[in-house]
């Protein structure tokens, strides 16, 4: 057959150098203790898909007499320190010569020059004396690689024997071409669901009648890799016989017209204002990314439509059965072909008539679409037990892997504490992180693989995972700041997503003005909000899903009840806007691109989401044009600062940053703001009742005041919300804006949900904003952002920086719900008199709601 040379030589070692010494390659951070070069791991290896003797000639064909003497022949030939050595390709030829049966070689000899020789055409290799030397070598590189903190296994080399020229190449080499053959004959045999089990095809492969027909050297590796799981070692997923069976069953699945398998998981979070909300998100493990941004809805019928069928996959093969099983991860909940154990703790998802609907469980379920309902969490255990040793769901080996964290890129990660990934599946191995290069900070490991640090770390290291005699190797780099996004993407598609809107008309009403400045109330943020900050802005170019974003904050505030608060605030500041799906009961956050906004007296303010990266790159050019930087602190601890800009070069600045300029405008009236929605109760469930005494939507039946907030729902949950204002005589208004119908609540009721406190407005109960609009206008005039002060007590205080005209504003259109310092009592007639008469207002015995005019 002629040889395809669609691959050169150049091209071929950096594809074998990727597949075999890689440790994001498919051995993982697995020693390298042999090498599988046998025709079909050498077509894998090519990326191409040929068959194997296309593989093979391609291969070969890009060796010639003269280089394959210089690297082989040659103990002395010069070696240059590279990213990638260059000779690895002639290493992996001598594995090739060792163990296939090439044309053109005679089959009945075992001599390695004359192999070596008849491959490239000529009767015999004079000398081979490199050969050992270029494989140690290529030990000698890795270990300098690896402690440079790059992704490279470790190369360990067998005791050579007697054959001290090309030892290394025979023993290296696993198995031979004829073993695999043998070997692939047996397996295909055997089911394959006793191939895909270790233990039920260790099991299998010692019967009495198989040891004869399996070739020596694979019943050795075969006994090895029984007796370590006998001993309780699971981290042998990378063992070399299991990486042959591995590789046997790919073959073998090409051989009947599969494709090659497409390794996916599906991450489960919670997102809602009650964290409730279940949102769904498929990874592509092959390719290690994630579909970040806001395509597809996030529901569970939008996800499992784009799970891939495939047979080999354990997931999708309990798919067809009716259920996925998710086990508790790092920031979420996952389901992949890994399966569970009896460690963890788990949720199910099952269609109705499947096995797990008939289990007996004490857990609840609740519907997560037609025909599909999610489980509270289960024991691990339980599951186990129910499902049988022998379900493919059941994990029998670990594969160490690091989970959540902030990644940045593929293997580098935000190096704050708080936000650094952790390691799982190691079973009981112990785990320990080394830095190779960089940071003076120090990286602990908590024995559940939980990282740790007290400072920002930047530099790369290595996590060793050890059980037994087997070990294995992350290298990750960590960096304390999120670099800036190439391009910060559009608004999503308005027909799947729709930005959530406050005020129904906020066409300025009034001369943009500027508050006075007090720094008196400002305080310095909290190292856990600058490392947030950082970690937000790690997506400014993707975005957020609300479980995903609901996941990083509670991460910062663990069991925290200020995670909205959080999350507002950042709203509020210029970070993030909103957006509800058409199509089902989720969102998802966009990071605002930065602009600059002028305010009157010709100094500007920074808008946008911007963290170290973009603010030092800001400081850079402002100091070339002769523009001040002033960072102005929010008003608690939890708030962000303000970046305001001051000198003339403020316009050349925004050219140069591609930052666009406009101008701050006025506030809009205060009346007629209420948007309409025209959905109704009808067809719906109502989940909670607002609360106007607690500031929270609870879940009970009767509210003592005499209009009500409601929550209503479809059971389906394939839209949004709809919050519904009702009294005794039935609906006075509708919208899906949680914020306005929850100050519409408070104001018909003349219950107050914010005060004046000093130069403060502070809210009075659990949760409760001002309009988002007004909100942002405050922070333009004070440069002071809005935020929740750690205060004690019930109540979570979350304050604003007004001034004169934002205070006369939230009186018009708050009412009652704003408390001016006059004594408010709830729900009387005679105290809504007495307020009104102290503040300077006309008695009204018929309040109208917002945004209606006599």
């Amino acid at each position: 057959m002629p040889a395809v040379t669609t691959l050169t030589g150049a091209d071929w070692n950096a594809r074998l150098c990727s597949h075999y010494l890689s440790s994001d390659g498919p051995y993982g951070g697995v020693p390298m203790t042999f090498l599988d070069a046998t025709v079909p791991e050498l077509a894998t290896a090519s990326g191409e898909a040929w068959s194997g003797d296309e593989a093979l000639n391609s291969f070969l064909s890009g060796f010639g007499i003269g280089d394959v003497t210089r690297w082989l022949g040659r103990d002395d030939y010069p070696l240059r320190e590279k990213d990638q050595p260059p000779y690895f390709r002639y290493l992996v030829l001598t594995c090739v010569i060792a163990v296939n049966d090439i044309a053109g070689v005679d089959r009945g000899t075992h001599n390695f020059r004359r192999r070596l020789g008849q491959t490239l055409g000529m009767e015999e290799l004079q000398t081979v004396n490199g050969v050992n030397r270029l494989w140690r070598a290529l030990a000698d590189w890795s270990a300098r690689e690896r402690r440079n903190g790059l992704a490279v296994r470790e190369v360990v080399l067998p005791d050579y024997g007697a054959m001290n020229l090309i030892g290394y190449a025979v023993r290296m080499a696993f198995p031979s071409w004829r073993d695999r053959t043998q070997f692939t004959a047996i397996l295909r045999a055997i089911p394959e669901a006793v191939r895909i089990s270790p233990g039920r095809l260790v099991a299998e492969l010692s019967r009495s009648h198989r040891t004869l027909d399996i070739p020596k050297s694979i019943f050795e590796a075969l006994t090895d890799f029984g007796m370590r799981r006998r001993s309780g070692q699971t981290m042998l997923d990378g063992h070399r016989f299991w990486s042959l069976v591995k590789s046997i069953e790919a073959e073998l699945a090409l051989e009947v017209g599969e494709a090659p398998h497409r390794r996916v998981s599906v991450e489960l979070r919670f997102g809602g204002y009650g964290q409730d909300e279940p949102e769904f998100r498929l990874v592509d493990q092959t390719v290690g990314s994630a579909d970040a941004t806001p395509e597809g809805d996030g529901s569970w019928l939008d996800t499992v439509a784009r799970i891939p069928r495939d047979p080999r996959s354990a997931m999708a093969k309990a798919l067809a059965r009716g259920y996925a099983i998710f086990k508790r991860s790092a920031g979420c909940w996952v389901c992949d072909d890994a399966g569970i154990d009896t460690n963890d703790i788990c949720m199910i998802v099952a269609a109705d008539g499947s096995a797990p609907r008939a289990w007996r469980l004490t857990a609840a379920w609740s519907a997560i679409g037609p025909g599909w309902r999610l489980s509270e969490r289960v024991d691990g255990s339980d599951i186990v037990r129910l499902l049988g040793i022998n379900d493919p769901g059941v994990r029998e080996l670990d594969r160490p892997k690091l989970v959540g964290g902030v990644q940045l890129k593929r293997g580098v990660y935000l190096g704050r504490p708080g936000f650094l990934p952790r390691v799982e599946q190691f079973g009981a191995g112990t785990v320990a992180a080394t830095c190779l290069v960089g940071s003076h900070g120090e990286l602990a490991v908590a024995d559940d693989g939980v990282m740790t640090a007290t400072r920002p770390l930047d530099g790369i290291w290595r996590v060793s995972v050890a059980q037994g005699g087997n070990a294995l190797d992350i290298p990750f780099a960590l960096e304390r700041n999120a670099a800036e996004p190439a391009v910060y993407p559009p608004p999503p598609r308005v027909d799947r997503w729709r930005f959530e809107e406050e005020l129904r008309n906020k066409v300025p009403a009034s001369a943009p003005c500027r508050g006075t400045l007090s720094e008196s109330g400002s305080v310095e943020p909290t190292e856990t909000i600058s490392a947030l900050c950082e970690a937000i802005f790690s997506r400014a170019g993707s975005g957020w899903r609300e479980g995903d974003l609901v996941g990083l904050v509670e991460s910062a505030y663990p069991k925290s009840p200020i995670i909205w608060d959080i999350i507002r605030s950042f709203q509020e500041a210029g970070w993030l806007d909103a957006y509800s799906s058409t199509s089902w009961r989720a969102r998802f956050w966009r990071c605002r691109p930065p602009c600059i906004v002028g305010i009157p007296d010709g100094d500007a303010v920074v808008d946008g989401a911007t963290g170290s990266a973009a603010l030092d790159r800001l400081r850079e050019t402002a100091d070339r044009l002769g523009v001040a930087v002033l960072v102005h602190d929010g008003i608690s601890p939890n708030s962000l600062p303000t970046v305001r800009l001051s000198g003339p070069g403020i316009g050349k600045l925004s050219e140069v940053l591609a930052w666009p300029m406009t101008l701050l405008e006025g506030i809009p009236s205060p009346s007629d703001q209420w948007i309409e929605d025209s959905r109704t109760p009808e067809g719906r469930i109502r989940t909670a009742i607002w609360s106007h005494e607690v500031g929270l939507f609870l879940e009970y039946d009767r509210d003592p005041m005499p209009i009500k907030v409601e929550c209503w729902a479809r059971e389906r949950r394939d839209e949004p919300d709809l919050y519904v204002v009702r009294d005794r005589s039935g609906v006075l208004r509708k919208t899906r804006s949680r914020v306005a119908a929850v100050l519409e609540g408070h104001r018909l009721n003349r219950v107050p949900l914010f005060s004046k406190r000093e130069d403060r407005v502070v809210r009075t109960r659990k949760s409760g904003h001002l309009p988002l609009p007004i909100a942002r206008a405050m922070r333009f005039r004070s440069l002071r952002a809005s935020g929740v002060s750690p205060a004690e007590g019930p109540n979570r205080e979350y304050s604003y920086s007004p001034d004169r005209e934002i205070e006369m504003w939230l009186g018009n259109y708050l009412g009652a719900a704003f408390e001016t310092g006059a004594a408010s009592h709830t729900g009387t007639t005679a105290s809504e008199v007495e307020w009104r008469h102290r503040g300077g207002r006309r008695p009204a015995w018929n309040a109208y709601p917002m945004g209606y005019g006599r």
